[in-house]
This record gives C-alpha cells, structure tokens and sequence, in this order.
C-alpha cells in the first residue's frame, strides 16, 4: 500500500468566544490548514493544524500551505508503512516548519491506522487511557467574567483551571483570587495552574510567583520569552512552584538542552510544535526517561486536530492534558469527539475516528495535480 494522493484544503473556523492572551493577541477565527491522504486501496487519511499562530511557530496559513505543498509532492508513491522513515525524509527535505509537517504526519497516520482497522493510539504504541482529564484555560478577562467561566468549568467536571497572565500585578492577582474562591465555594478538587505566555522577564516573572504563591497554584507555565533558557533556569533554581517550559520547547532539539541545562521541571508538548507524531514520541521517551513529567496540549484548533492531540495522549503517560480547545469553535465541519465530566473520550473508530465534511472545506491544491 502506498500513497497515491495528497489534498490541501483551507478553512477559517469562527470562535464562539474570541480569546486573549499575553501572546497571541486578540483571535476570532482560528485560520486552519487541513490535509487529506489518499492510498492506493482507497484509504484516505487526514490531518489539520492551525494557521495563524505566528506567536508559537512562527507559521501562517500561506507558509503552512507552500511547505506542505513543497512535502507533498515528493511523498505521493512512496509506502505508507514507513512513517519513521517518511517523517525523517521530509525532516531532511526542509528545515524547520514544523506546522506542515505535523499537518502530513497526522494525515499519514490516520491513514495507516484506519487502514488496519484500528485508533490511531494503537500505532503510537497502544492504548494507556481512554478518558483524558483536560485543563481549560481563563482568557484575559475582568475578574467578574473569570469567576463565571470558573463556574461553568466546574460545573463541566474540569479540575485544573488554567489562569492566562500577563495584565498589571493587580488583574493577574484579582483573576486568581475570583477563581480560587469559585473553587472553595464550590467544594471542587479542582486546582489553578497560571500560564504566563512568555509575558515577563525572570525578575518580574520571580516576583510575581511569590505573590501568586497563596493561589497554590500546581505550575508556571513559560514565565519568561521562549529563547530566554538562562532565565527559564534561574527561575526553576528559585521558584517555590514548578516550571513548565511551552514555547521554550518545540522539538527532540530544544528539549535535550532545557533538560541538560535543568532549566525546567516539566513541559508542554505539542503536535504542532514537535513537527508530528514521530518527533513527538522521541520527546515523551525523553521526558519519561528523564524522569520529569510533561503534558500533552495543543493550540486552540479544530476537532480534526484535537483528536491527534488525545490520540497522542491516550498512547501516553503525560501527567496533565489540555485538549478542550476545539470545543470554542462555533461551528466546523468536522464530528465524532467527546467530551464527558471533563474528560476528553478516545474515540473508538479506525483512525483519528473523526468524521469530516469536505464540502465545508475550500480545496487549494493536489498531488499528483
């Protein structure tokens, strides 16, 4: 069985709720790239990964498009049991461009997966999970508006509260305290985790940990800018709560040198980031072998891309999940992921097990044309 054809498809998905963060600005639509393989027995695959998110990869949609329509012309004849070897070659094929990458990866192993009759999680290794307990995330938002969203995770079955940063001391710390007193008043076990986006430098980053501290909150996430490893380091060395590096760490690369320099405690990983599937289970050997605990997340994207991100947690033994964030979209042409008491379901069909309708997709470009 080989590959036969590779479609690219564009779609803009509206957001119900725009979101705000220290980087990524305001959203109101999440620009999507969407992959279709097809194979020689007639088994199609697909693939999705967001467009604009500049803040992380450096992509937008165009750049995504021209790198994977650079990839997929070299692809089509080759044998699609190979994805080692396929994500090594288009490794060497072009530097970089993880997004287009991860876009092909997806797709290659939906496609390898369904046509053995199986969920993607079996191909990475085999199923840990079925139920993944996710996250959700607080955008930047009044205090009032933060209890409220607070409420309705709760209420959802969510049990870590994520809290954006990167307002004056005073927002940040209001935000905290409403949702903090949402989760005593409420009698939940749910915990608060803050995630600074890169928002500040480590003496400001330092600073505002110690008077975060009372919020107990379970980790930092990237209290200082991605390429600022030292300073990464001197807050790990200093910091009463944990560190958890995200856009510090993108791929196997930039993963060997925050453990080596000890510059983290844990870490964000991410399909998009890693480049796909293979690159990302290097990365989880890493940290388990490291011993240092890692979850597995995702951009805010459609359910096309969710669902690699729990295929890709279901086949592992990250210690935290953020994969709600398909659930923002209001309306997308794909179906057939879950959501039960804050826990993300693996789908039981072949594949992603998601259903996709490509007549809401806009089709850019085949190869063979």
């Amino acid at each position: 069985m080989h590959i036969s054809k590779i479609s690219l498809f564009r779609i803009d998905l509206p957001l119900s709720t725009p979101f705000h963060h220290a980087s990524s600005g305001l959203v109101s639509n999440l620009e999507e790239v969407v992959a279709r393989v097809e194979t020689s027995t007639g088994v199609e695959g697909w693939g999705e990964v967001r467009g604009n998110c500049t803040y992380v990869t450096g992509d937008t949609p165009n750049r995504i498009m021209a790198a994977a329509s650079f990839l997929a012309q070299k692809l089509p004849g080759e044998p699609l049991d190979e994805l080692p070897r396929l994500s090594d070659l288009m490794g060497k094929l072009i530097v970089g461009n993880s997004a287009a990458k991860a876009l092909l990866d997806i797709a290659l192993h939906d496609a390898l997966a369904k046509a053995f009759g199986v969920p993607l999680a079996v191909i990475l290794g085999g199923v840990r999970r079925r139920r993944l307990p996710s996250d959700i995330c607080i955008p930047f938002c009044p205090a009032g508006e933060a209890a409220t969203v607070t409420r309705t995770a709760i209420s959802e079955g969510y049990t870590v509260i994520k809290v954006r940063m990167g307002l004056s001391p005073e927002e940040d710390s209001s935000r905290c305290a409403a949702v903090r007193e949402v989760i005593a008043a409420s009698g939940s076990a749910a915990v608060i985790a803050i995630d600074a986006n890169g928002a500040w430098t480590p003496k400001q980053a330092l600073a505002r940990i110690h008077l975060l501290e009372p919020f107990e909150p379970v980790f930092i996430e990237q209290p200082v800018a991605a390429e600022d490893i030292p300073g990464l380091r001197f807050l790990r060395e200093r910091s009463p709560i944990p560190i958890m590096a995200d856009e510090s760490v993108q791929t196997p690369r930039t993963l060997l040198e925050l453990i080596e320099r000890q510059a983290a405690d844990m870490f964000h990983f991410k399909l998009i980031k890693a480049g796909g599937f293979i690159p990302l289970k290097r990365m989880m050997g890493m940290a388990e072998v490291a011993g240092m605990p890692y979850m597995i997340g995702q951009m805010d994207e459609g359910m096309l891309a969710t669902a690699a991100a729990v295929h890709a947690g279901a086949a592992s033994s990250a210690a935290y999940f953020e994969v709600h964030c398909d659930r923002g979209v209001a309306s997308q042409p794909f179906s057939g992921l879950t959501f039960e008491e804050g826990y993300r379901i693996l789908p039981e069909g072949p594949g992603l097990g998601v259903r996709v309708d490509e007549k809401g997709l806009v089709h850019v470009a085949s190869f063979p044309q």
